[in-house]
Parts: C-alpha cells; sequence; structure tokens
C-alpha cells in the first residue's frame, strides 16, 4: 500500500514536471521567436538604411534623376548602377517573404512594407521596366504573388512628380508698391 502511494505521488510528481518542462519550453520558443523577429527587422532596416545612403552619393543620385527624368538617355554602364538599387529592394522583399514564411511576419506586413516602398523605387519608366524584364524571374513565388501586382499598379510618373514636388520656388521680393 505505502509503496502504490509513493509511486503514484513519484508519478504525479514527474508528470507536473514535465508539464512545467513544456510550460518552460514554450514561454522560451516565444522568446526566441521575438528575438528572432527583432534582429531580422533591424537587419532589413539597416539594408534599407545602406541602400539609401549609397544611392544618395552624387555620382548615383546623378543617375538616379536621369532614369527619373530621363531614362533614354542611360547608357549601359548607367543602367547597370541603376540595376543595383532595384535588385536590392527586390531582395529586401524577399527576405521579409522568408520572415512571413518561417512565421516571424504576418502577410499584411509584407504587403504594406511593399506598398510604402514600391512608389519610391519603381515608380519610374526606367524602373517599371525593369521590373517587367525582370519579373518573369519571380513568377510563381510568394514574392510575385505578394509583389508583382503592387508593382504593377505604380505609376511610372511617380517619382518624377514627387521630385517636381519637393521643388520649392525662389521667393520673389515684392515690388514697389505692394505690401505683403
Amino acid at each position: 500500500m505505502n509503496v502504490d502511494n509513493i509511486n503514484r505521488w513519484l508519478t504525479l510528481g514527474a508528470n507536473v514536471g514535465v508539464v512545467i518542462g513544456l510550460i518552460v519550453l514554450i514561454v522560451e520558443l516565444r522568446q526566441n521567436s521575438s528575438l528572432t523577429r527583432a534582429a531580422m527587422e533591424i537587419e532589413l532596416t539597416a539594408v534599407q538604411s545602406d541602400l539609401e545612403l549609397r544611392m544618395s552619393a552624387p555620382d548615383i543620385s546623378a543617375v538616379w534623376m536621369k532614369s527619373v527624368y530621363h531614362p533614354e538617355e542611360l547608357t549601359l554602364v548607367e543602367i547597370k548602377m541603376m540595376e543595383g538599387p532595384l535588385v536590392a529592394v527586390t531582395q529586401q522583399i524577399d527576405h521579409l517573404m522568408n520572415m512571413q514564411e518561417a512565421g516571424l511576419v504576418s502577410r499584411s506586413r509584407v504587403e504594406s512594407h511593399v506598398r510604402n516602398i514600391a512608389p519610391f523605387y519603381f515608380g519610374s519608366r526606367f524602373a517599371q521596366n525593369w521590373w517587367q524584364a525582370n519579373e518573369v524571374g519571380w513568377q510563381g513565388t510568394g514574392l510575385y504573388e505578394i509583389a508583382g501586382p503592387i508593382i504593377d499598379g505604380v505609376d511610372e510618373n511617380f517619382m518624377r512628380d514627387y521630385f517636381d514636388s519637393l521643388t520649392i520656388a525662389p521667393e520673389t521680393p515684392p515690388t514697389e508698391g505692394t505690401s505683403e
């Protein structure tokens, strides 16, 4: 009788220990998932910042503006220079898609990111032409399923209109006899 009671208490204690162990494991997995997501989001932001800093260099900026305003005048070397940022942005979207597949971000997070950046990278005739030439390599993938329609829907004059809207006309001095 005594041995049976001891065995039952030991079994109960072992089962409680297993349940506690599983709870600790679940908490630890969630923490690891959160840390992984945070690290990958930081990496995504760093890539975006690095891309923007590189594009602000005078030689790249000049080519970028040429691709927006006069894409038909791009040389082959300049076309190659413009390919770099577009490939980087496409890879950035693919990185986010990998995060979605791993369960680290939602589909709506990916769609929101693509909607936010697509006009600023694919909103020119050159970038739209580049996407049309390269989208075949992405067809059948999750990236194409999400990004394809969004990029295809971007106005090819978005960047031109955007940069024009940032231009501030010089102030004209008041003429004599008028007051401000």
